[in-house]
């Protein structure tokens, strides 16, 4: 009787542990089977760029310095730093007196010869008509037509000088060669200059150029010609497109850097001297690219999750190219026609149940990307 119930027993016990063990198994074989809820996404083929970011300098491309081309006292300042004045526009007066009696005197004689040349045209005139009558000599007309081309000439020279005078005086007044901004005056009224000193510095606003500097190693990536798209603190949000016209070949001994010189039209408001952020377009191609939240990081090395159309997400190992806040290329290891898990991937493994909560309609990216 006693070793009936301790069979009893014994067999109560493994039953119970199998229904223990069975109802485990169940359990675990249902956690197994639990779903990832995922959204997905089609690779998307776009223009990609590789860009290099640099800030550099505004420098005018037309910076003339104004220099006296006659001596003489500064009789007036017409135009100031920081005054805007047009191509012609007077800047200053020097003192013209001895310029307009030397073009006075000048004129003088050229009348004078005027009226030498016409009297002695009449004479040669008269006397060639007597000639014909016998009754001049003609030693006495070759002489009077010897005097015409005298006076000829010397009328020659007397309006070389006249024209010279004329200049001289024009040279009191000191004129823009350029429409743009007086950016410095270094001379005063009642200052004595002479022809080669510098009086004003200007700018010429509406033709700039952007100075960047950009590190060494790309030297072999940049060309003339590469677009550049510029823009300025004072300006958010306006951007000047542009090319690349020279590239100083010589590099900084401090800073390791090359320098590339845009030249360009003033937008409007761009000021020399001030600073220019510019984003150099080194490369442009098609690519393939993905969301960035659909790249993950695994032993294997950078993944993505393919969608197998059955609910199980396959890991699969990429190369990757360029990328942006957004969205990142895919060189080698995805095909176009094949849809990555985005929300959620980074909470699978290899061959994970998903649910799929929605498609994304359109690949949400700007279109900047960077190295």
């Amino acid at each position: 009787m006693m070793l009936e119930s301790r069979w009893m027993t014994i067999t109560l016990a493994v039953v119970l542990v199998l229904v223990v063990s069975g109802c485990r198994d169940e359990a675990n074989e249902q956690r197994a089977e639990r779903a990832t809820a995922v959204t997905l996404a089609w690779p998307e083929w776009r223009e990609l760029e590789r860009l290099e970011t640099a800030v550099g300098r505004l420098e005018a491309a037309s910076a003339p310095a104004v220099a006296a081309e006659a001596s003489g006292r500064v009789k007036r300042i017409v135009r100031d730093a920081g005054e805007s004045v047009s191509a012609g526009e007077l800047l200053a007066e020097l003192d013209d007196e001895a310029q307009a009696l030397a073009l006075a005197s000048a004129e003088a004689s050229v009348r004078r010869l005027e009226a030498m040349l016409e009297n002695q045209r009449v004479q040669v005139n008269r006397l060639r008509n007597l000639a014909q009558r016998q009754s001049v000599a003609q030693d006495q007309l070759d002489e009077a037509e010897t005097m015409v081309r005298v006076y000829t000439a010397q009328l020659e020279e007397a309006r070389a000088r006249r024209d010279d005078a004329q200049v001289n005086l024009e040279r009191t007044r000191v004129e823009s060669p350029v429409t743009g901004q007086v950016q410095r005056r270094q001379v005063s009224a009642g200052d004595f200059v002479s022809p080669g000193r510098v009086l004003f510095e200007l700018v010429a606003p509406d033709a700039l150029r952007a100075v960047l500097p950009l590190p060494e190693r790309l030297l072999e990536d940049l060309a003339a010609g590469l677009s550049v798209r510029l823009s300025v603190p004072a300006r958010p949000g306006q951007t000047v497109e542009a090319t690349i016209t020279e590239i100083r070949p010589m590099v900084g001994t401090g800073s390791r850097n090359v320098e590339l010189i845009v030249a360009m039209d003033n937008p409007g408001q761009w000021r020399a001297g001030g600073s220019v952020t510019a984003q150099v377009v080194l490369d442009q191609r098609e690519g393939l690219v993905v969301p960035l939240a659909s790249l993950v990081r695994r032993p294997a090395g950078q993944v993505v999750f393919v969608y197998d159309g059955e609910n199980h997400a396959i890991e699969r190992p990429v190369q990757v190219g360029l990328r942006s806040s957004d969205w990142i290329e895919i060189i080698d290891g995805l095909n176009e026609d094949e849809a990555v898990v985005v929300d959620g991937a980074g909470f699978l493994t290899d061959s994970a149940r998903v649910e799929v909560l929605r498609w994304l309609d359109a690949l949400e990216m700007n279109d900047e990307g960077e190295s």
